[in-house]
């Protein structure tokens, strides 16, 4: 989420917002000291930006909210699953949407004969609510389809994300779609393929809409399908939920909208993909709009 950051970021300055980004490698350590050091800033509004848990931060966010400073969560998890009381504002994800369009890919392309690895990563919440959307829907498309599954969590993709699928693949032979809850484990899945010599048999979809992983959607024969998010609208959702709490308003009912894409559409997303081109400009309107500025913020 590095480009939904700097795009958020970006619109932020040309409205006239101090924004500060606090990177991090996804360490509960980190991002205390990011709370701390906004509490001491004496910031107007924190963003849990991208699979930060607040559940993990209750005591900081109770300091924050002490401070007066109100404590937001953009893009972590979906509008079904349950939420931190101690949040002032949620901005969603449909990702349990986004798995039961990757289940419904996987029915329709093996036309009912599917055999299907979720690859979960349950450290992030998201990874459960994308589960169940693959979940349910191959069991109301397909009853005689199967699914399998197996977890990995974050920090061991590197690791062993690759492995591990090479092992179910060699102790199930009959998949033939692997659904992995974040398209960037593809990049570890595909070379477990490969290494099993299953290209052709096996095939991967996803949900995300990272760049560099829905490019091997046009040059590959493997990633068949990712459900992108527009990158730039995932900015512009979480800022317009920031602006509504500190203006004082109520907050938005903030879901981030998605988009297939294929290889018969892939190119509408750029060659090679960008992570905004592809999915139409309502947002650039509508935000523009909303907040009296020119649409020209955005470019």
């Amino acid at each position: 989420m590095n480009q939904t950051d700097q795009d958020m970021g970006a619109l932020a300055r040309k409205i006239g917002i101090n924004y500060i980004d606090y990177p991090n490698q996804q360490q509960e350590s980190q991002w205390v000291q990011g709370m701390d050091q906004a509490v001491s800033q004496k910031v107007n509004a924190i963003d849990l930006l991208a699979g930060i848990p607040p559940e993990s931060l209750n005591p900081q966010i109770a300091q924050a909210k002490a401070a007066g400073i109100p404590v937001l969560d953009t893009n972590e998890r979906d509008k079904s699953q349950a939420v931190d009381p101690s949040v002032t504002a949620y901005t969603f994800a449909p990702f349990k949407l986004s798995g039961e369009l990757m289940g419904a890919w996987a029915v329709k392309q093996t036309k009912g004969k599917a055999h299907v690895l979720i690859v979960t990563s349950n450290a992030d919440i998201s990874s459960a609510a994308v589960q169940a959307g693959i979940t349910q829907e191959v069991h109301a498309t397909c009853p005689s389809c199967t699914i399998q599954t197996t977890n990995v969590n974050p920090t061991s993709w590197a690791t062993h994300l690759q492995s591990t699928v090479e092992g179910e693949l060699a102790g199930n032979p009959n998949i033939n779609y692997i659904l992995p809850v974040f398209d960037s484990m593809a990049l570890f899945i595909t070379p477990a393929i490969q290494a099993a010599n299953d290209t052709g048999k096996v095939f991967v979809a996803s949900e995300n809409g990272t760049p560099s992983v829905m490019n091997m959607i046009r040059t590959g024969n493997i990633l068949t399908m990712d459900v992108g998010e527009n990158l730039e609208d995932v900015a512009a959702a979480g800022l317009d939920q920031a602006m509504r709490i500190m203006a004082g308003m109520k907050p938005g009912n903030e879901v981030i909208n998605v988009r297939v894409f294929d290889k018969s559409n892939i190119n509408q997303a750029g060659n090679p993909v960008q992570g905004t081109k592809g999915y139409g400009n309502a947002y650039v309107t509508g935000f523009a709009k909303l907040w009296n500025e020119p649409t020209s913020i955005f470019s």
